[in-house]
């Protein structure tokens, strides 16, 4: 597999991104990131690189909301990360989420691993242009826009831009050139 040089900046921008961000809550052994730190590290990540219709926000100061359902560790990495921060002058806040559809101002939503028939009813619950991120094989078949894949140890995902269109999201060419797959992507 060849990369193109704007293909390796982005994915050096990516890896540079995670590795700033993920500075301060890397109290992990030598030996690597955790998966939820990876993952929580990620979510924040993506932020930057989806643009959600005006809609989504009622105002200018609305933060952005990111909700975790399922997923304790991710939920508790994801708060340290996010602490203080701010995407596009909006500060990011952390929801644990119990059921999708009561929550409403969700801009991102990771749901843990689930059966997959519980994964498709809480898919389907969720509405409006929400970035659905998900944790287990099969998902973006099911209708979430990102997945995260376990690559030879290492924490990727994918993506669809099926999924994407259908919530009225737009994600960024910069995200699709570090995704490890892309559904819907013409050749």
């Amino acid at each position: 597999m060849s990369l193109s040089v704007a293909q390796l900046l982005a994915l050096w921008l990516w890896l540079g991104g995670v590795l700033l961000v993920a500075q301060p809550v890397l109290a992990q052994p030598a030996d690597g990131m955790r998966d939820s730190t990876a993952k929580a590290v990620s979510l924040f990540r993506f932020s930057s690189f989806v643009s959600w219709p005006a809609n989504a926000f009622r105002n200018p100061a609305d933060p952005l909301v990111i909700g975790v359902l399922g997923d304790d560790a991710v939920a508790a990495d994801l708060e340290q990360v996010v602490a203080g921060r701010v995407v596009e002058g909006r500060p990011v806040v952390v929801r644990r989420v119990v059921e999708p559809g009561s929550e409403r101002g969700l801009h991102i939503l990771f749901l843990g691993r689930q059966r997959d028939v519980r994964l498709r009813r809480l898919l389907a619950k969720v509405n409006g242009p929400v970035l659905t991120v998900t944790d287990q094989q099969g998902a973006l078949a099911l209708g979430s826009v990102i997945n995260f894949v376990n690559d030879q140890g290492r924490v990727r995902f994918a993506a669809s831009l099926t999924a994407a269109e259908q919530r009225s999201l737009r994600l960024s060419a910069r995200l699709l050139a570090v995704a490890s797959h892309v559904e819907g992507r013409s050749r």
